[in-house]
C-alpha cells in the first residue's frame, strides 16, 4: 500500500524534526555551560581556554542539568534565598564544586539572584566603585539592570582584564597549584604561631573583621591539609585553587607572620621566620591576582604585614605598602557608605570595620611621622560615641585615630593652633572619661587582658595628648596665652612621663610593648623630649624613667655594656637606635654635669634672665666623641650623621627630635 501525500508529509517532518534535535545537540555540546551563559566562545575542551583564562576550570561543564520545572522554581522561590556575603571567609558551602566561582567585588556568585541588588551591581570582571558624579553611576540610575555601566566600564577602560597576575610565571592551573602547594602552612606552624597572634597581635591591632569565623576557617584548613587534600602535587583541588581560597590563604600566612614576630623564639630564628611568612603570604597573594582582583581579605592580609613590617623596624616600607592597601580598599568602596549600599546588612558593619582599621594604621603611622595620611572618615555616618558609655579599649582608639587625623590636618595650616589644640585636648578628655572602668583605673582590672589593654591605652593616650601639647615645647611662652601656654606645658609633661611610666609597667607583664613599633616610638620619642626639654631635663624622676627606658632595651644591664647583645637591638628600626643612643649619651652627661649646672644656675638667679628659647641646649652629644660600641652593626650608619643641638634662635626639643627620628634612611639620587 503506497503512502499517500499527507502520511508522506509527517514523516518528512518528523525526520527534519529528528535531524535538528541531534543538530541542536552537537551544537549546544560544543560549548561548555559558563561560556553559554556569559556568551563568549568556547573551544570546546576539558577544560576549555575560557575557562582557563577566567581562573575556574572546575566548573567547565558541558553536560549540565535542565532548569528545573516552573513548580520546583516556584518552591525554591518560595524558600529563603541565600545572599552573597563580600567578606565571607572558607565558606563550607563554597567547598562544593558547584560553588566555586570566585565571589569577589569583580564577580557574580552563583546565588545572587537575577534583578537583585548584587546581580546588578556586580557582573563578572566588570565591577568597580565610582563615585555618585561618575558617569558610570549616572547610567547605573537610568538603567537599574547596569547593561549600560557594564559597557561603559569596558568602552572607558575602567576595570582590569588580566585574570591572572602578570608578575609571576604560574600561568596555568597545574602551575599555579604547584606554586600554592609550596607556600601552605603546615598543621604545627598554624597550631603554634596563630596562637601568638591571637593573644599578642590581635587584642592590640584588630584587623580581622570576624576574628571568630576566621578561626572555624582554620579549623576547616586544618581539616582539608590532614586529609592530603592539599599535599597532592597531580590532583589539583578546584576549591582550593580558586582566587578566593588563595587570598584565604594569603590572610592565614600574614597572621602566621605577625604571630611569629611575637613567639618565644630567639633572634635571628625569630626574625627569619616572620619574614619567611610573610614572602609566602605576599606570593599567595600575588596567585589571587590581589593587584587586579582586590578583596577584603587581600586587604586584611596586606594590613597585617604592613604592621609586621613595621613593626620589625622596616616603616618605611610599612608606609609605601599602606598606600596600596588604602588604594585597594578604596576600589572595593569600603570607604563610603555610599560604596556598599548594596552589600548585605551583616557585611556593611564588616566593611566598616574594616575601613576603620586602615585608618587606624594610616594615622598612627602619619602621626609619628607628620606625613600626610591617604584615609578619611567623611565616607561613612559617625558612630554614636559621644552618647556611648563605657567604651571598649577599639572604641577609644578608633576615636584616638580620629583625632590623629585632626592633629595632622592643623599641623599641615603651619602655625601652632594652640586653642583647637585645647578643643580637641578636651573633647579627648571627655570620651576617655567614658572609657570601661577597667580603662580607668588600673584597681578595677580583673585579668591580665584588662592590665594590658589599660596600660597600651595609656601609652596610645599620652602619645596623642603630647603631641596635642606640642606648642608649647615649639614656641615661646610670650607667642601663646598665658592660661593656655601653662596649660599645655603642663599636660605635655605629664604625658610624657605617663607614657614612659605605662611602658615600663606593660614591659613587666608582655612581650607586646617591645616589639612593637608604635610603642617603642613612643616610650624613646617621649623619654628623648623629657631629657632635651628645659622643663624636665633636670628633674630627678624623669632622668630615673629614662635610666630604666635604657636598661630594659640594653636587657637589664645598667652600665648597658651589653647592649649589642641584646635581642631587641638586633630588630629596632634605625631611627629608634639613633634615639637611644642619643637619649643615652645625653643622660649620661647630664649626670656627669649635674653639678656644674647647679652652679650655673644659682649664678643666672643672680644675672638677668635670658629667654629660654634663645638659649642653645647642651647635651655634649657630638658626631666625633658618640661612642658607638655598644651598637656596632650601626657604626657605619651613623659615622656620618651629626648630634649637637643647633645654635639657631628658633631652635625648640620638637626640632631637635625630628632631627633625630625622621632623618632619611637613603640617599638621594646623585643628580639631585
Amino acid at each position: 500500500m503506497e503512502s499517500g501525500p499527507q502520511e508522506f508529509q509527517d514523516l518528512e517532518r518528523q525526520e527534519i524534526d529528528r535531524v535538528l534535535r541531534l543538530k541542536r545537540k552537537q551544537r549546544e555540546c560544543k560549548a561548555c555551560y559558563p561560556c553559554r551563559q556569559r556568551k563568549v566562545k568556547c573551544d570546546g575542551e576539558q577544560p576549555c581556554r575560557t575557562c582557563v583564562r577566567r581562573e575556574h576550570p572546575q566548573i567547565c561543564a558541558y553536560n549540565v542539568e535542565k532548569p528545573p520545572s516552573k513548580a520546583k522554581r516556584r518552591s525554591e522561590h518560595a524558600s529563603p534565598r541565600r545572599t552573597w556575603d563580600p567578606s565571607s571567609q572558607f565558606d563550607a558551602q563554597s567547598h562544593s564544586p558547584r560553588n566555586t566561582v570566585d565571589a569577589g567585588p569583580g564577580s557574580l556568585p552563583p546565588s545572587s539572584p537575577v534583578g537583585s541588588p548584587e546581580s546588578s551591581r556586580q557582573h563578572d570582571d566588570s565591577y568597580v566603585f565610582a563615585g555618585d558624579n561618575s558617569l558610570v553611576s549616572m547610567l547605573h540610575q537610568q538603567d537599574p539592570h547596569g547593561s549600560m555601566a557594564r559597557e561603559a566600564t569596558s568602552v572607558l577602560g575602567l576595570h582590569n582584564t588580566y585574570l591572572s597576575y602578570p608578575f609571576i610565571e604560574s600561568k596555568t592551573p597545574q602551575e599555579r597549584w604547584t606554586a600554592l602547594l609550596d607556600v601552605l602552612p603546615h598543621r604545627d606552624e598554624v597550631l603554634k604561631f596563630f596562637h601568638f597572634y591571637r593573644i599578642c597581635a590581635y587584642p592590640f591591632n584588630p584587623i580581622l573583621v570576624d576574628v571568630d569565623k576566621f578561626e572555624s576557617d582554620i579549623c576547616l584548613y586544618l581539616g582539608a591539609y590532614a586529609s592530603g587534600k592539599l599535599q597532592n602535587r597531580n590532583r589539583i583541588s578546584g576549591d582550593w585553587l580558586s582566587t578566593r581560597s588563595v587570598g584565604q590563604v594569603s590572610l592565614l600566612l600574614a597572621t602566621l607572620a605577625a604571630g611569629a614576630h611575637f613567639s618565644d623564639l630567639e633572634n635571628p630564628q625569630r626574625s627569619e621566620l616572620c619574614q619567611d611568612f610573610a614572602r609566602r603570604s605576599f606570593h599567595a597573594l600575588r596567585l589571587a591576582n590581589f593587584l587586579f582582583r582586590p578583596s577584603l581579605d587581600a586587604v586584611q592580609a596586606l594590613l597585617i604585614l604592613g604592621n609586621t613590617l613595621q613593626n620589625n623596624g622596616q616603616s618605611d616600607a610599612a608606609w609605601a605598602l599602606l598606600g596600596t592597601t588604602v588604594r585597594l580598599a578604596q576600589t572595593l568602596g569600603i570607604h563610603t557608605e555610599r560604596g556598599i549600599a548594596h552589600w548585605p546588612e551583616h557585611a556593611k558593619q564588616k566593611a566598616k570595620s574594616l575601613w576603620s582599621m586602615t585608618v587606624w594604621q594610616d594615622s598612627l603611622l602619619s602621626l609619628c611621622y607628620d606625613r600626610p595620611p591617604i584615609v578619611s572618615t567623611r565616607g561613612w555616618a559617625p558612630d554614636a560615641v559621644s552618647s556611648q558609655s563605657e567604651l571598649s579599649y577599639t572604641n577609644v582608639m578608633h576615636y584616638l585615630c580620629w583625632i590623629a587625623l585632626r592633629i595632622i590636618s592643623l599641623n599641615e595650616l603651619g602655625d601652632p593652633q594652640p586653642q583647637s589644640n585645647l578643643a580637641l585636648l578636651a573633647e579627648l578628655d571627655s570620651t576617655y572619661a567614658r572609657a570601661q572602668p577597667h580603662l580607668l583605673d588600673r584597681s578595677s582590672c580583673r585579668n591580665l587582658q584588662q592590665h594590658l589593654e589599660h596600660l597600651a591605652l595609656r601609652m596610645h593616650t599620652s602619645f596623642c595628648v603630647s603631641v596635642l601639647c606640642r606648642p608649647a615645647l615649639k614656641s615661646r611662652s610670650g607667642s601663646i596665652d598665658p592660661h593656655t601656654f601653662e596649660t599645655l606645658r603642663y599636660r605635655a609633661k605629664a604625658s610624657l612621663i605617663d607614657a614612659a611610666k605605662a611602658f615600663l609597667d606593660f614591659q613587666a607583664l608582655s612581650v607586646v610593648p617591645l616589639r612593637t613599633w608604635s610603642m617603642v616610638h613612643t616610650v624613646l620619642s617621649s623619654t628623648l623630649l623629657l631629657c632635651i626639654w628645659p622643663e624636665t631635663r633636670e628633674d630627678a624622676e624623669c632622668r630615673d624613667l629614662q635610666q630604666r627606658a635604657i636598661e630594659v632595651f640594653s636587657g637589664g644591664s645598667s652600665s648597658g655594656k651589653d647592649t649589642a647583645n641584646s635581642e631587641y637591638s638586633q630588630w629596632l628600626s634605625a631611627r629608634h637606635i639613633r634615639a637611644l643612643v642619643t637619649l643615652r649619651q645625653s643622660l649620661r652627661k647630664s649626670s656627669a654635669s649635674a653639678p656644674a649646672r647647679a652652679a650655673a644656675k644659682v649664678g643666672a638667679q643672680n644675672s638677668e634672665p635670658t629667654n629660654v628659647g634663645q638659649q642653645p641646649l647642651d647635651t655634649g652629644v657630638a658626631p666625633e666623641t658618640m661612642p658607638m660600641g655598644d651598637f656596632p652593626a650601626y657604626n657605619d650608619f651613623f659615622s656620618g650623621l651629626g648630634y649637637g643641638y643647633p645654635s639657631e634662635p628658633d631652635f625648640s626639643p620638637i626640632t631637635y627630635l625630628d632631627s633625630i627620628m625622621n632623618v632619611p634612611l637613603f640617599d638621594l639620587p646623585e643628580e639631585i
